[in-house]
């Protein structure tokens, strides 16, 4: 009976955490930007905005390639939730109305990084992720959409996110290609594999109860 209790103790402790995962899940993509048309010292630069009100969403930006190129300087900051660099990787989140990052990169062939974002979105106008290139003082960002500057902009109205959640913009005046995004060769576990596992370890709950 001792057994059979911790059994069930130790069930519902699992479960417990892949509910919790898979609540906190955060989308997984690649983007690459091809950078052959440029040169010399440039500047990479993230923008995270809270639309709706509410700190429900944070994204990080990782496994940084240049093709050739590096990362250059220290990063700037401006606003609040945002830390780290072109190198050990990159922290946002909605704590505040409005963060950015910036930094400076040798360039390179391409560029590439991983991003992994959240999606809760509380109603109203959502939250919203960007991406720039700019030159290296920050005075022109590269974009053919004269509205936002950004070359990739996602907004986090929930849902389920995918590539074609992004929208992609070219730098006709630079010849930039506009990024491309695509889902990491590797992931974590979808939704309905945590469920057959969720359902498996309720199946062991409760035989263990029925042979109390």
């Amino acid at each position: 009976m001792r057994i059979n209790r911790r059994l069930q103790i130790i069930s519902l402790a699992v479960l417990a955490a892949i509910l919790a995962t898979s609540s906190a899940r955060a989308d997984s993509f690649t983007v690459t930007l091809n950078t052959s048309a440029l040169s010399g010292t440039q500047t990479l630069a993230f923008g995270f905005t809270d639309g709706d009100g509410v700190v429900d969403n944070s994204a990080t930006m990782s496994a940084f390639n240049f093709g050739g190129g590096s990362a250059q300087g220290l990063p700037s900051y401006l606003g609040t939730g945002v830390s780290g660099n072109l190198t050990s990787g990159v922290a946002m989140d909605d704590s505040g109305f409005s963060a950015l990052f910036a930094q400076q990169f040798n360039v390179g062939s391409a560029l590439s990084f991983t991003l992994n974002v959240t999606n809760n979105f509380a109603g109203g106008t959502p939250d919203a992720f960007a991406m720039y290139v700019c030159d290296a003082s920050l005075s022109t960002c590269y974009s053919d959409d004269i509205n936002t500057g950004a070359m990739l902009v996602l907004n986090l109205a929930g849902g389920t996110l995918s590539p074609s959640s992004f929208i992609l913009n070219a730098a006709g005046d630079q010849n930039l290609p506009a990024p491309v995004v695509t889902l990491p060769s590797t992931s974590v576990p979808e939704p309905p594999s945590l469920l057959f596992l969720a359902m498996g370890l309720a199946g062991v709950l409760l035989a263990s109860k029925l042979r109390l």
